[in-house]
């Protein structure tokens, strides 16, 4: 079954509502779009009743101004290097390094997915890396450093170890890590499956 994605995807996590209302059965097919001829071939007006046929040139091709131009990979390997090794930080180590260009370090910290909401600011850090992740390797954003569904799978995987170290760190009782263990997994797949909008 093809799934209808979103119309605007958060940068952070969905909610489980929002999980859920994603996968929808698809609805009826959209009315073809006209056959265009063939470039360089013509194109055929009808003309009145009893009228000859007249062949026309077909139309260039229209350029629309908002297509953008082609992202190129950034001319250092350096930054790649950087974003990569800032990836790899734990999530304590990332919160404390210094927001220095050209990276996006924009964040609106996390989704609160339903019946989870003191994970909010439980999982801030682990959201704040992954939005890193998204905004400067991600091919919405001006970077692009590698707009791959290999990429976006190695992001999300970070935010899940991260969320999971935070739960490591935070509680020592059996319930309580259990119950952030969970909610981490619900985090994670709320990105791999919500995610494409804001990565792609």
């Amino acid at each position: 079954m093809r799934a209808r994605m979103l119309s605007a995807v958060p940068t952070g996590v969905l909610t489980a509502s929002a999980l859920l209302g994603a996968l929808v059965a698809p609805g009826t097919a959209a009315a073809a779009a006209p056959a265009r001829p063939a470039a360089g071939g013509s194109a055929v007006r009808p003309l009145p009743t009893g009228a000859p046929a007249k062949v026309l040139a077909a139309p260039a091709p229209v350029v629309s101004a908002a297509t953008p131009a082609a992202r190129e990979a950034p001319a250092d390997p350096a930054i790649r290097a950087e974003a990569d090794r800032l990836m790899e930080l734990t999530y304590r180590e990332f919160a404390a390094v210094r927001h220095s260009p050209p990276f996006n370090w924009t964040t609106d910290g996390c989704s609160v997915p339903t019946g989870l909401f003191p994970y909010r600011e439980v999982f801030r850090p682990a959201c704040v890396q992954h939005d890193f992740g998204y905004r400067n390797y991600g091919g919405n954003h001006e970077l692009g450093l590698d707009p791959t569904r290999a990429t976006k799978n190695w992001i999300d995987s970070r935010f899940r170890t991260e969320m999971r170290r935070i739960c490591d760190d935070r509680y020592s009782a059996a319930g309580r890590h259990r119950n952030c263990r969970r909610a981490a997994d619900t985090y994670y797949t709320g990105v791999r499956i919500g995610g494409d909008k804001a990565f792609f």
